[in-house]
């Protein structure tokens, strides 16, 4: 239970500073990131099997979801790319699950999540940069 408080402490603290600089719809899309950056891990742990399978559904997902949310706020998309997996990675070290613990190798448990979620976040990034630029030339175009 106090890992819960400490999590969801954390997060209303993050929450509430990027209230102060960001206009309320990014932050509630930037929200729908995070929790479905958390929940698709779930899911997919759940529906599809151990493996490269299991990445490949992930990625595929979160690709549909920064496609959707780029949609919606074409500025600045590759935030919908990134945000999930970061989101992800602040719940593997800091969540009420985590079983990450310093040990003989010093920082390198908690900075290898953030360097994973980097990665597997190139692929949605370029989506939605993608379907941003389709976006914005869609909203510029004359009726």
């Amino acid at each position: 239970m106090q890992a819960w408080v400490a999590f969801t402490v954390t997060a209303l603290a993050l929450a509430a500073i990027l209230a102060l600089f960001l206009p309320r719809r990014q932050l509630l899309l930037l929200g729908i990131a995070a929790v479905a950056g958390i929940v698709a891990p779930v899911l997919f742990d759940w529906r599809a099997s151990q493996g490269a399978v299991q990445v490949i559904y992930l990625i595929s997902a979160l690709c549909v979801v920064s496609a959707i949310l780029s949609y919606l706020w074409p500025w600045k998309a590759w935030q919908w790319g990134l945000m999930p997996f970061l989101a992800d990675a602040i719940w593997h070290v800091l969540g009420p699950y985590s079983t990450i613990a310093s040990g003989n190798l010093g920082p390198i448990p908690y900075i290898f999540p953030f360097f994973s979620a980097v990665l597997m976040a190139i692929l949605p990034i370029g989506v939605a940069e993608l379907a941003a630029y389709f976006t914005r030339r869609q909203q510029a175009k004359p009726a």
